[in-house]
């Protein structure tokens, strides 16, 4: 059996963080998820916690107000390296922008960017569970 995975989501809507964070544990692919309506204290979080942080991988919204997510990716880049090789970042968006698509495409910081609503099996098949 796998080890649970930790997760990390960070969305602006209250209701998404909800629904997400009950598919993540009903799918069984993780017990534990740390929930952040704000980027700027996901960053926090990530800072205080980097010596104890387990492997995470983190779903970020895109479209957020006072921190959207690529400004929280362009502050992730400027973390210690040792706190980054723990962090995979997902980046969650409905946006149809091309330019948005491109850029996420592009980080070397974003493992892909996955369409809201988010759907577990797909995510279990980029995670290869």
């Amino acid at each position: 059996m796998k080890p649970l995975l930790h997760f990390c989501l960070i969305d602006d809507s209250a209701f998404d963080l909800f629904i997400y964070e009950k598919l993540l544990i009903k799918s069984g692919i993780t017990d534990t998820v740390k929930t952040f309506n704000s980027a700027r204290e996901a960053l926090k979080h990530l800072l205080t916690e980097g010596s104890v942080l387990p492997e995470t991988i983190i779903l970020l919204d895109l479209q957020m107000p006072d921190m959207n997510g690529f400004e929280f990716v362009d502050e992730y880049a400027n973390l210690p390296g040792f706190l980054r090789e723990k962090v995979k970042i997902f980046m969650l968006s409905s946006t149809i922008d091309t330019r948005d698509i491109e850029k996420a495409k592009a980080s070397p910081h974003i493992i892909d960017l996955l369409p809201k609503p988010l759907e577990v099996s797909y995510l279990k098949n980029r995670l290869s569970l």
